[in-house]
C-alpha cells in the first residue's frame, strides 16, 4: 500500500491525528474493531501500528477499558525492531496474497456439457480466464431451475468477481439472475438470451445457421423438408432455430412438410429415461410423412440417436432415402461425426464471454452473435 508497509500507514495515520490535536491528551482511541474497519486492515496490523505508538510514548493501554492519549507533543519516532518488520512483511504479504486469490475467482453455471457442445467452450474458459489472471469455479444445473439458483448463491458466498451463465429452459426468468442484473453486479449468459432485460449475451447465430441448412437440403435437391425440435418453452436458442427453418423454406418457396416437436425434459441429461418416448413420436413423424419427405432438419444433435432408431425401425436410409442435418455433432466418435451440421464456434463464444465479463460495466448490454460453422458429413 503506497509503498510502504500497512502498520506503518495506520501507525502515521492515528500518529498525525494526536499531534495535530484532533486526538487530545487523556482521550480515548477507537477501539482496535474500529480501527480495522477504518483502516481496512486486519487486527495483526491495527495491533502492530498501537505498539510503535506505545513505544513511542504517545499513547498508553488500560486492560479492560482501552488504550488513551498520554501527550500530543511532537516525539522522536521509534524504529521497528528488524525481527518485528520481517515477521509483518511476512504476514502481509500472505494476507494481500490471500486478497488476490479471492478476488480473482470467477464463477460459470451451465445447463450441461458434453463433445457436441458445451466441452470445447469450457475448456476454452478456462483457458481465457487463466491468461487473464483469473481461476474457474464451475458448476452445472443439469437443466434444473432449482439447482440453478443454489449454484449461483453458492458462487456468490464464494464472493466471485463475475459469473457467466448458461440459463436454463424454461417459460420464465430465473429470479436469482434478475437479482444479479439488478445489482449491476457482472453477469454474462451464454447460448441464450433474456429478452427484454438489460444483460449482455453471447450465443450462436442460430436463426442464419438453420436458414443455411435449408438452404444446403435444397440445393441437394430437397422439395419437402420437415422440421425435428424440441419444445420451446421460451428458450431463445431454440426460438431462433425455428424461425430460422421458416426463413428458409420461405427464401426457397418451399413448403412445410411437417414438424415433429419433441417434450423438453430437465431430468434427462444423464440416463436418457425419455429416448424411447422421442423414438416413437419420431417414428410416428416419419410414418406420417413418408413418401413425400426427403429432407429433415434437426435443432439439436441431443435427439439424433432417435432419430436414427426411428429411421431404422422403418427401413428409412439415412443419406439415401432421407438427408438429414442438425446442429452441432460429436467431433470424438471413433468413425469421424456422421451427420451434415452447422457447428457452434464455442471457442469464440468462450472468448467473447470472457472478455465481456472481465470489462465488467463498461460497455452497454449487447446481444452479440456468433457465426456457426458449416461441415458437410455423410447424411446429405
Amino acid at each position: 500500500m503506497r509503498n510502504e508497509f500497512l502498520y506503518k500507514h495506520v501507525y502515521e495515520g492515528i500518529r498525525e491525528k494526536i499531534l495535530n490535536g484532533e486526538f487530545q491528551k487523556d482521550s480515548k482511541l477507537p477501539s482496535e474493531k474500529e480501527l480495522c474497519i477504518e483502516y481496512d486492515v486486519s487486527a495483526i496490523t491495527v495491533k502492530k501500528a498501537m505498539d510503535l505508538l506505545v513505544d513511542e510514548g504517545l499513547v498508553r493501554r488500560v486492560p479492560g477499558k482501552g488504550t488513551y492519549v498520554i501527550d500530543h507533543t511532537a516525539a522522536e519516532k521509534v524504529s521497528p525492531r528488524e525481527e518485528e518488520v520481517k515477521e509483518v512483511e511476512k504476514y502481509e504479504k500472505l494476507e494481500s496474497e490471500a486478497r488476490d486469490k479471492k478476488r480473482r475467482l470467477l464463477g460459470v453455471v451451465l445447463e450441461h456439457v458434453a463433445s457436441p457442445f458445451g466441452l470445447d467452450m469450457l475448456y476454452q474458459l478456462d483457458y481465457e480466464a487463466e491468461k487473464a489472471g483469473y481461476k474457474l469455479c464451475i458448476r452445472f444445473s443439469y437443466g434444473s431451475r432449482e439447482k440453478e439458483t443454489d449454484e449461483i448463491e453458492h458462487l456468490m458466498a464464494l464472493n466471485v468477481e463475475g459469473l457467466i451463465i448458461m440459463p436454463c429452459h424454461g417459460s420464465h426468468y430465473n429470479n436469482a439472475i434478475l437479482k444479479l442484473i439488478v445489482d449491476d453486479f457482472p453477469v454474462i449468459l451464454i447460448d441464450k438470451r433474456m429478452t427484454g432485460i438489460s444483460v449482455s449475451t453471447v450465443s450462436t447465430d442460430g436463426k442464419n445457421a438453420v436458414r443455411l441448412l435449408v438452404k444446403h437440403l435444397y440445393e441437394r435437391g430437397c422439395r419437402n423438408i420437415g422440421l425435428i425440435t424440441m419444445e420451446a418453452s421460451d428458450t431463445t436458442s431454440l426460438i431462433d432455430r425455428r424461425e430460422g427453418f421458416f426463413c428458409g423454406l420461405e427464401e426457397y418457396k418451399l413448403p412445410l412438410a411437417g414438424e415433429c416437436v419433441l417434450k423438453y425434459d430437465h431430468t434427462d441429461f444423464i440416463d436418457k429415461k425419455t429416448e424411447q418416448i422421442e423414438v416413437d413420436m419420431i417414428r410416428q413423424f416419419f410414418e406420417k410423412t413418408r413418401g413425400s419427405l426427403d429432407g429433415v432438419v434437426c435443432t439439436e444433435y441431443g435427439i439424433m440417436s432417435s432419430v436414427v432408431k426411428a429411421a431404422k425401425s422403418l427401413g428409412v436410409n439415412i443419406g439415401s432415402d432421407l438427408k438429414i442435418c442438425c446442429i452441432d455433432e460429436d467431433y470424438q466418435a471413433a468413425d469421424g461425426y456422421f451427420f451434415t451440421h452447422m457447428k457452434q464456434d464455442e471457442r469464440e463464444i468462450a472468448k467473447l464471454a470472457l472478455k465481456l465479463l472481465i470489462q465488467g460495466g463498461k460497455q452497454p448490454a449487447v446481444d452479440y452473435v456468433v457465426p456457426a460453422i458449416f461441415r458437410q458429413g455423410r447424411t446429405t
